[in-house]
Protein backbone atom coordinates (compact mmCIF):
# COMPACT_ATOMS: atom_id res chain seq x y z
CA UNK A 1 0.00 0.00 0.00
CA UNK A 2 2.76 2.43 0.99
CA UNK A 3 4.67 1.36 -2.55
CA UNK A 4 1.39 2.19 -4.51
CA UNK A 5 0.73 5.84 -2.44
CA UNK A 6 4.08 6.82 -3.62
CA UNK A 7 4.08 5.70 -6.74
CA UNK A 8 0.95 7.48 -7.16
CA UNK A 9 2.25 10.91 -5.35
CA UNK A 10 5.69 10.58 -7.87
CA UNK A 11 2.96 10.72 -10.39
CA UNK A 12 0.90 13.23 -9.42
CA UNK A 13 3.82 15.52 -8.77
CA UNK A 14 5.03 14.70 -12.23
CA UNK A 15 1.53 15.60 -13.69
CA UNK A 16 1.64 18.85 -11.81
CA UNK A 17 4.87 19.49 -12.71
CA UNK A 18 4.62 19.39 -16.56
CA UNK A 19 0.68 21.02 -17.05
CA UNK A 20 0.63 23.33 -13.52
CA UNK A 21 -1.73 23.71 -11.08
CA UNK A 22 -5.10 24.05 -13.01
CA UNK A 23 -7.20 21.31 -13.23
CA UNK A 24 -8.08 21.76 -16.50
CA UNK A 25 -4.82 21.28 -17.72
CA UNK A 26 -4.69 17.73 -16.52
CA UNK A 27 -5.07 15.06 -19.02
CA UNK A 28 -8.53 13.80 -18.82
CA UNK A 29 -7.52 10.17 -18.07
CA UNK A 30 -5.41 11.23 -14.90
CA UNK A 31 -8.26 13.34 -13.05
CA UNK A 32 -9.40 10.63 -10.49
CA UNK A 33 -6.19 10.03 -9.62
CA UNK A 34 -5.79 13.30 -9.37
CA UNK A 35 -8.73 13.99 -7.11
CA UNK A 36 -8.63 11.21 -4.88
CA UNK A 37 -5.23 11.95 -4.00
CA UNK A 38 -6.12 15.68 -3.61
CA UNK A 39 -9.08 14.42 -1.15
CA UNK A 40 -6.50 11.90 0.71
CA UNK A 41 -2.88 13.20 1.18
CA UNK A 42 -1.64 16.24 2.56
CA UNK A 43 1.63 16.04 0.09
CA UNK A 44 -0.42 15.74 -2.66
CA UNK A 45 -2.15 19.25 -1.34
CA UNK A 46 0.90 20.44 -0.45
CA UNK A 47 2.68 19.90 -3.90
CA UNK A 48 -0.32 21.76 -5.83
CA UNK A 49 -0.01 24.81 -3.49
CA UNK A 50 3.59 24.93 -4.01
CA UNK A 51 3.07 24.64 -7.98
CA UNK A 52 -0.17 27.12 -7.48
CA UNK A 53 2.60 29.47 -6.17
CA UNK A 54 4.78 28.73 -9.02
CA UNK A 55 2.27 29.62 -11.40
CA UNK A 56 1.54 32.47 -10.08
CA UNK A 57 5.48 33.79 -9.59
CA UNK A 58 5.57 33.05 -13.59
CA UNK A 59 2.42 34.80 -14.31
CA UNK A 60 3.56 38.02 -12.43
CA UNK A 61 7.08 37.96 -14.19
CA UNK A 62 5.37 37.58 -17.41
CA UNK A 63 3.52 40.33 -17.08
CA UNK A 64 5.13 43.87 -19.30
CA UNK A 65 5.91 46.83 -17.83
CA UNK A 66 5.07 49.76 -19.32
CA UNK A 67 8.32 51.88 -20.23
CA UNK A 68 7.53 56.03 -20.13
CA UNK A 69 8.27 57.65 -23.73
CA UNK A 70 11.44 59.65 -22.38
CA UNK A 71 13.21 56.52 -22.00
CA UNK A 72 12.20 54.87 -24.87
CA UNK A 73 13.60 58.34 -26.10
CA UNK A 74 16.96 58.02 -25.11
CA UNK A 75 17.03 54.27 -25.61
CA UNK A 76 16.59 55.41 -29.09
CA UNK A 77 19.47 57.98 -29.15
CA UNK A 78 21.94 55.84 -27.50
CA UNK A 79 21.31 53.45 -30.09
CA UNK A 80 21.86 55.86 -32.89
CA UNK A 81 25.31 56.92 -31.45
CA UNK A 82 26.18 53.14 -30.62
CA UNK A 83 25.17 51.82 -34.20
CA UNK A 84 26.41 54.25 -36.91
CA UNK A 85 24.80 52.49 -39.70
CA UNK A 86 25.61 50.43 -42.38
CA UNK A 87 29.27 49.49 -43.58
CA UNK A 88 28.57 51.87 -47.00
CA UNK A 89 27.79 54.86 -44.83
CA UNK A 90 30.44 54.52 -42.66
CA UNK A 91 32.98 54.03 -45.47
CA UNK A 92 31.17 57.05 -48.02
CA UNK A 93 29.57 59.59 -45.78
CA UNK A 94 29.03 62.15 -47.96
CA UNK A 95 25.29 60.86 -48.66
CA UNK A 96 24.40 58.69 -51.72
CA UNK A 97 27.23 56.66 -53.51
CA UNK A 98 25.22 56.74 -56.90
CA UNK A 99 26.06 59.82 -58.73
CA UNK A 100 30.11 59.38 -57.62
CA UNK A 101 29.62 55.72 -59.27
CA UNK A 102 27.90 56.83 -62.18
CA UNK A 103 30.68 59.64 -62.96
CA UNK A 104 33.23 57.66 -62.41
CA UNK A 105 31.24 55.00 -64.69
CA UNK A 106 30.72 57.24 -67.72
CA UNK A 107 34.49 58.02 -67.33
CA UNK A 108 35.76 54.94 -67.80
CA UNK A 109 33.20 54.20 -70.38
CA UNK A 110 34.30 57.27 -72.05
CA UNK A 111 38.03 56.65 -71.59
CA UNK A 112 37.63 53.04 -73.76
CA UNK A 113 35.58 54.34 -76.49
CA UNK A 114 38.59 57.01 -77.18
CA UNK A 115 40.75 54.41 -77.04
CA UNK A 116 38.82 52.39 -79.70
CA UNK A 117 37.75 55.26 -81.91
CA UNK A 118 40.67 57.52 -81.81
CA UNK A 119 43.25 56.98 -84.16
CA UNK A 120 46.50 55.14 -84.33
CA UNK A 121 49.41 57.62 -82.43
CA UNK A 122 52.00 54.79 -82.28
CA UNK A 123 51.86 55.28 -86.25
CA UNK A 124 54.39 58.29 -86.71
CA UNK A 125 57.24 58.78 -88.81
CA UNK A 126 58.43 57.12 -85.39
CA UNK A 127 61.44 54.74 -87.06
CA UNK A 128 60.89 52.33 -83.97
CA UNK A 129 57.06 52.36 -83.71
CA UNK A 130 56.95 51.44 -87.38
CA UNK A 131 59.65 48.31 -88.06
CA UNK A 132 58.11 46.86 -84.14
CA UNK A 133 54.96 45.14 -85.44
CA UNK A 134 54.23 44.85 -82.07
CA UNK A 135 53.55 48.12 -81.75
CA UNK A 136 52.10 48.87 -85.51
CA UNK A 137 48.85 49.02 -84.49
CA UNK A 138 47.37 46.73 -87.08
CA UNK A 139 44.41 44.25 -86.69
CA UNK A 140 45.03 40.96 -85.38
CA UNK A 141 44.41 39.23 -89.04
CA UNK A 142 47.03 41.72 -89.90
CA UNK A 143 49.60 40.44 -87.62
CA UNK A 144 49.08 36.97 -88.42
CA UNK A 145 49.90 37.47 -92.15
CA UNK A 146 53.02 39.06 -91.05
CA UNK A 147 53.59 36.35 -88.48
CA UNK A 148 53.17 33.72 -91.42
CA UNK A 149 55.40 35.67 -93.47
CA UNK A 150 58.64 35.58 -91.21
Amino acid sequence: MKKDLSAELERFKAIVETYGARENAWPKDELPLMEKLLSSSDVARSLLRQEQKFDQLLQDLSRLETTSSDLLGRVMVNAEEINPGPLLKSLWPFGSIWQPAAGMAMAACLGILLGFTSPNILASGDDYAQNDTFFSGDTMSDLEIDYENL
